[in-house]
């Protein structure tokens, strides 16, 4: 496993290609397209929906995204430079590590509190693309890699003696609640994802 530190490129780090000039139309595009994926799923929205709601005309749509699947190739990468944004400025603080891990935590704990959670976009979207090669599925597995390496990097400042096993273990955990919390409603009402989390980070 590849392990970043906080003095690299957030953006090498995760392999990530480096982000172009953009026009408003594209912006708009993917603007729509966040919002649609999001809410309601990346299958169920048609090309059709996406042009009619961004408001371009359709030659404008391909010759931006020549396919659906380029369009949610933009989203996934747009989503997670986002995450990498936050989480290099967090892993960058004093105590970073630990406020990294604690911010993971809080991440997995996300839908326990709201109303029609639908989840996690990059768990969401492996989910509908079953094929591990598909070029969706490499940005999904690429990003989540990262955020695994930055808790394997946290944990190895932290001094913890399993930090690979662990930052595993831990990131199923996250996993876990988050589909838990968009399939039955998973709610931590006694605090026993905190206790078993940090229990694992202070190999208790």
């Amino acid at each position: 496993m590849n392990v970043p530190h906080a003095g690299r490129s957030d953006a090498s780090a995760a392999g990530a290609p480096v982000p172009r000039a953009t026009s408003a139309a594209y912006q708009r595009i993917l603007t729509t397209a966040t919002e649609l994926f999001i809410s309601t799923g990346i299958r169920t929205v048609g090309v059709d929906r996406l042009i009619a709601e961004s408001g371009v005309a359709r030659a404008t749509f391909f010759r931006h995204f020549p396919t659906k699947d380029d369009l949610v190739v933009a989203f996934l990468e747009a989503q997670a430079a986002d995450a990498r944004r936050v989480l290099t400025a967090i892993r960058a603080q004093p105590e970073g590590a630990r406020a990294l891990l604690a911010e993971i935590a809080s991440g997995a704990k996300a839908g326990m509190e709201c109303t029609g959670f639908r989840g996690c976009e990059f768990i969401n979207t492996a989910a509908e693309y079953s094929d591990p090669q598909h070029k969706t599925r490499i940005v999904v597995d690429r990003h989540r890699a990262w955020v695994r390496d930055l808790m394997v990097d946290s944990l190895v400042e932290l001094g913890h003696p399993t930090p690979i096993g662990t930052a595993e273990v831990l990131f199923t955990m996250r996993t876990g609640a988050i589909v838990a919390s968009s399939l039955e409603g998973f709610s931590d009402a006694d605090g026993a994802f905190d206790r078993a989390w940090w229990a694992l980070v202070d190999h208790a």
